[in-house]
């Protein structure tokens, strides 16, 4: 039938997408699928059902997706991204080679050099270590003295589950690369220059790139931080820069993404973060080979703009979508500002005594707040949980009409969720009501 609705495959979504979801049946048949392996038969099953029920392409918006995206489209015959460019997006020290002006960094490998062969390397102290292939925040070092260095290198040559965790990705990410192709390189760790995080701003830039390699721009999002470089939430549009800025990032993107488009990234979307730095240069952060679930709602309710629907949309199409939040923005349309609330901790204990879920049903029931659980209040923190920025507990969206709007509404939030105040969260001086 000419009016039959596209039959599309969305890759283990989850509970907060619902909303989501039902909408986009209005004019999309979306089919759920949850691919829990890279194994050669699960997935010719899950492309073998996709071919019996008609469904024309899959996307997935998690990290753990990103792969099954590949491997089932493949199979289905779609472009998609080639397994060499995917793997320069899963290593940080790869995706940074392909910077043009990149600052200072330099790949290491404790298995393969001696503590004194990597010190050796080391340009500037302090720097960041960082683990290539964990993400989340994990396996990320300030490194201060060649001690502190000494003692991150002992920790993973004694980690065995690690080291072999990170081989069989890489074995993983690698099949189908022709040998001349592979990069001479794919270390474990990168060191590299350490960004003043109180200068800089980071920001989230989604865009994605057509099955005939042409980069399109999609949105950008800002990253809010209290004084002590704790998140403090991802504000769409981006206050700290106006649209008539947008030039010089579209420039940088499209140089950094034509290179990854000539890897053999196609028909797919990608997250890209970097810092704008003080005088104006841009510096990768790192790019992830997906949209970012997270920010569905913040185009919706900004922009109007579906980014799950979007994403369907163009794997089952391949060419450039009608319209973006980015257009919107850079022409001067209406828009709402719209924040992910990120609510963290930094103390071990039961959830519930470190929230107020009271406060947390009145949001949810009362204002109607979409809340994106990553943690349940029966769950118990314990050290072993947090991470340099501690353990995200809820993301909650939030939306105005103008910024002083959003800004009290956030500080509304965060002064009666926590059952006791948070040490160290000093508000910018921009982030007043």
């Amino acid at each position: 039938m000419a009016d039959a609705k596209p039959i599309i495959g969305f890759l283990n979504p989850q509970p907060y997408m619902q909303d989501a979801i039902t909408d986009m049946r209005s004019r999309l048949d979306v089919r759920i699928l949850s691919p829990e392996t890279w194994d050669e038969g699960e997935i010719k099953s899950l492309a073998d059902q996709c071919t019996s029920e008609g469904v024309q392409a899959v996307a997935g918006f998690a990290q753990k997706d990103a792969f099954h995206h590949i491997l089932i489209n493949e199979r289905l015959g779609n472009p998609t991204i080639s397994r060499r460019a995917f793997l320069y997006c899963m290593n940080k020290y790869l995706m940074r080679t392909l910077e043009t002006d990149p600052f200072w960094f330099a790949p290491i490998d404790p298995l393969a050099e001696s503590d004194d062969e990597i010190i050796a390397k080391i340009a500037e102290w302090p720097f960041m270590l960082k683990n290539t292939s964990l993400s989340l925040g994990r396996g990320i070092f300030k490194i201060k003295t060649p001690d502190d260095l000494r003692a991150v290198l002992a920790d993973y040559r004694a980690d065995t589950d690690l080291q072999d965790l990170i081989s069989f990705q890489n074995e993983h990410f690698s099949e189908g690369i022709p040998v001349n192709q592979m990069p001479e390189v794919v270390p474990p760790f990168l060191a590299e220059h350490l960004v003043d995080m109180n200068t800089a701003i980071e920001y989230c830039y989604e865009g994605y790139i057509t099955a005939e390699g042409e980069v399109v721009h999609y949105a950008l999002t800002e990253e809010v931080y209290f004084a002590n470089h704790q998140a403090l939430g991802y504000l769409t549009p981006p206050l700290s820069l106006s649209s008539e800025q947008t030039a010089e990032i579209e420039a940088w993107v499209n140089d950094y993404m034509g290179k990854m488009s000539d890897l053999g990234y196609r028909n797919q979307f990608f997250n890209l973060e970097f810092w704008i730095m003080p005088d104006g240069t841009i510096a990768l952060t790192e790019i992830n080979p997906r949209a970012a679930h997270s920010y569905h709602y913040n185009y919706l309710y900004s922009f109007g703009s579906s980014l799950f629907e979007d994403n369907l949309t163009l794997v089952a199409d391949g060419g450039k979508l009608p319209d973006t939040p980015w257009r919107k923005w850079r022409d001067g349309e209406d828009f709402k500002y719209t924040l992910i609330v990120l609510i963290t901790a930094t103390q071990t204990g039961p959830v519930e005594d470190i929230l107020d879920y009271d406060y947390v049903a009145h949001l949810e029931q009362n204002e109607g707040i979409l809340i994106r659980h990553t943690r349940q209040r029966d769950d118990i923190l314990t050290e072993g949980d947090m991470t340099a920025a501690g353990v995200m507990l809820q993301q909650l969206w939030v939306s105005g009409d103008t910024a002083q709007e959003l800004i009290a509404k956030e500080r509304e939030i965060r002064a009666k969720i926590y059952r006791q105040p948070q040490d160290g969260c000093e508000y910018p001086d921009y982030w007043t009501e």
